[in-house]
């Protein structure tokens, strides 16, 4: 039985960030794919298979606490349009895991909650992860 990966360090800009545990998520940008029917003939099909590369974007998401600093650090990045680089990295006895996200830009517009137990959720979409 495997140990999951709980403890990941994640840093945006090559300065590390501390982010809430257990709010970190990503996707590896392998895109979407369908499959389709084309017909062969006395009620046959054959299978046809597509790659969306439309799709081929990685996510990487996490939450901050809300806090001045992470506000401004959130507002750094929205202004870096798609020049951020993300990097997460995390390990157990069986091994490490690494992913590096280039290009990665906060698309949507991140709500900024105040109060004594709030999150900023932010999401980038990067070139596929490496």
């Amino acid at each position: 039985m495997g140990v999951q990966v709980a403890d990941a360090a994640v840093q945006v800009n090559n300065n590390t960030v501390a982010i809430i545990p257990n709010t970190l998520a990503y996707t590896e940008g392998k895109g979407e794919q369908t499959i389709r029917a084309a017909s062969a003939g006395g009620g046959q099909v054959e299978q046809i298979y597509a790659n969306n590369v439309e799709s081929n974007f990685s996510m990487v998401k996490f939450e901050l606490p809300a806090t001045v600093e992470n506000i401004e650090l959130a507002r750094e990045w929205k202004s870096n349009a798609n020049a951020n680089l993300v990097q997460i990295a995390g390990s157990t006895p069986e091994g490490r895991v690494t992913r590096t996200f280039s290009q990665a830009a906060l698309l949507g517009d991140y709500e900024v909650p105040l109060g004594s137990d709030t999150n900023i959720a932010i999401e980038f979409k990067s070139n596929p992860a490496i």
